[in-house]
C-alpha cells in the first residue's frame, strides 16, 4: 500500500535564456523543493523547473529518491486505469509535463508538431529528436508581466511593414513582395495564406550575412531616432530582441509575428504549428509529455526545412485567452480555486489560493495531479482528515487519481498550482 499524496523532487534546467540566480522564480521554488545539494548560484541562469516523468529531467519521489515513473509503474492505481488506457501510457508515465519557467531572454522562435509528424520525425532522425516521439500541445499561464511572440500578424500589417521598413523589405525579391501586397486584403483566405507562405519561406532561407547587415542598418536607424510613425509600435521590440541576439536575423520576426503583453492570470494555448517565442517573465507551462521543438531563430540548432514544412500559416490580429472558471463555489482571482481548461486532452491547471487560516476543498479527480506551492505554507489533507502533509513555497506534491483533498493555510495565505488530467 502506498500513500495517495506524497512529496516530489523536481528537476531544474539551466538554459542560457533563464533568469540568473535568485531573480528566477524557477530557482526560488527549486530552492524550497528539497532537491539534494541544490544551492542557488547567482551567476547561473535558472530557466525551468520540471515536474513530470519525461526522461530529460525526471521527477523523483522525495521520501525514497526513486524515479516517479518507477514508483507509478509499480502502483498504476495512482494514475488510474482509465487514464492509462486513454493515452496508451507505459512504464509509469503520466500524460502531462508541468513546468515553472523564468526568462529574461527570448526562447527560440519555434513550433510544435502534431503526433503523426512527431512520430515520423523521431523515426527518421532519432539522433536529433532522441527525447520522444510525442506531440506537445501546451498551455501557458502568466505568473508575472509576460511578453511573447505568438502567431502570424495579419497580412495587411506585414504589408505595411514592407512598405515602411526598407531593411525588412530588402530581404525579399521584388516579385515576392509584389504578389504578397496584391493579395493581403483578398477575401480568399487560401490566397492570403499562400502568399504569406511564400514570403515567410523566403525570409527563413535568406542569406544570413545579408540579413545581419540589414539588421545593423535598421538598429542604427532606430537608435538615431529616425523611425517613421508606422514603425514606432515595433521599435522597442526590435531593439529589445537585438540586445538579446545582436546578430540573429530572427529579430525581423518582429515584423511578421504578433507580440503580446500578458498580465498575471492570463492564459492561452499554443496550437500545433503555431510559431512562438516567449521573451520575458515568469510562467506556468503545462504540455503533453514531450520535449520536442522545431526552432527557426535565436538558437544554434535550427531545423529550417522541418519548420517550414510544418508551420501553420494562420494570420490573426489577436490571441484568444483561456477564461478561467470556478472550480469551487465562490472562487475569485484572489481566493478559491480557478480552473484553466485548454482544448488539450492531456491536461488542465488550477490556481488555488487559500486565505490565512482558511480551507479549500477539492473533490476527487479522475486522474493524477501534480501541485507546486508558489506562496506561503499550509497543509494538504486527505483520507477524510486522517492524513496531512505540511508544505511550503517550492514544495511539490503528487495527488493520486480518485483522492479527495483539502488545503489548509497557516499564518499566511497559501497559493499553489495544480496540473491534472481527467478522462470520463
Amino acid at each position: 500500500m502506498t500513500e495517495q499524496v506524497f512529496r516530489l523532487i523536481p528537476a531544474t534546467q539551466n538554459y542560457p535564456w533563464g533568469k540568473k540566480g535568485s531573480s528566477s522564480l524557477a530557482a526560488q521554488l527549486a530552492d524550497g523543493a528539497g532537491i539534494p545539494d541544490f544551492k542557488i548560484d547567482e551567476s547561473q541562469p535558472y530557466a525551468e523547473m520540471w515536474m513530470g516523468t519525461h526522461p530529460n529531467a525526471p521527477t523523483r519521489v522525495h521520501s525514497t529518491g526513486q524515479l516517479l515513473s518507477e514508483h507509478l509503474a509499480v502502483h498504476p492505481e495512482l494514475v488510474g486505469q482509465s487514464v492509462i488506457k486513454r493515452f496508451g501510457l507505459e512504464n509509469g508515465q503520466i500524460p502531462f509535463l508541468f513546468k515553472v519557467m523564468s526568462f529574461d531572454k527570448a526562447l527560440p522562435v519555434q513550433i510544435h508538431l502534431d503526433r503523426h509528424t512527431a512520430e515520423r520525425v523521431h523515426s527518421e532522425n532519432p539522433r536529433a529528436y532522441v527525447a520522444d516521439s510525442n506531440h506537445n500541445p501546451e498551455m501557458v499561464l502568466a505568473l508575472s508581466d509576460f511578453g511573447a511572440l505568438c502567431g502570424f500578424l495579419p497580412t495587411f500589417q506585414v504589408s505595411e511593414f514592407l512598405s515602411f521598413v526598407p531593411e525588412f523589405a530588402s530581404l525579399f525579391t521584388p516579385d515576392i513582395i509584389a504578389h504578397f501586397t496584391s493579395v493581403v486584403r483578398s477575401p480568399d483566405e487560401s490566397e492570403r495564406k499562400s502568399a504569406l507562405k511564400d514570403l515567410f519561406s523566403c525570409y527563413a532561407q535568406v542569406d544570413k550575412e545579408e540579413a545581419v547587415a540589414q539588421l545593423k542598418r535598421l538598429v542604427e536607424r532606430y537608435q538615431a531616432g529616425k523611425e517613421s510613425d508606422k514603425e514606432k509600435i515595433v521599435k522597442s521590440l526590435v531593439l529589445q530582441l537585438h540586445d538579446m541576439y545582436p546578430d540573429d536575423s530572427g529579430v525581423f520576426c518582429a515584423f511578421i509575428l504578433n507580440y503580446f503583453d500578458f498580465k498575471p492570470g492570463h492564459a492561452f494555448s499554443v496550437a500545433t504549428g503555431e510559431p512562438h517565442a516567449y521573451i520575458t517573465g515568469d510562467i506556468i507551462e503545462c504540455m503533453a509529455t514531450s520535449d520536442n521543438t522545431i526552432p527557426l531563430a535565436f538558437s544554434s540548432h535550427l531545423d529550417v526545412p522541418t519548420f517550414l514544412t510544418n508551420v501553420a500559416y494562420n494570420p490573426t490580429p489577436g490571441k484568444s485567452l483561456i477564461q478561467p472558471t470556478m472550480f469551487t463555489r465562490g472562487s475569485t482571482h484572489t481566493s478559491g480555486s480557478l480552473l484553466y481548461n485548454p482544448p488539450i486532452d492531456e491536461l488542465a491547471v488550477m490556481q488555488v489560493i487559500v486565505a490565512k487560516g482558511g480551507v479549500e476543498s477539492h473533490h476527487k479527480l479522475r486522474g493524477p495531479s501534480i501541485a507546486v506551492v508558489v506562496e506561503g505554507e499550509g497543509a494538504v489533507v486527505w483520507a477524510e482528515g486522517a492524513k496531512r502533509l505540511g508544505v511550503r513555497k517550492g514544495q511539490v506534491v503528487f495527488i493520486a487519481a480518485g483522492t479527495e483533498v483539502k488545503y489548509s493555510a497557516f499564518e499566511t495565505a497559501f497559493k499553489l498550482y495544480r496540473a491534472f488530467v481527467e478522462v470520463a
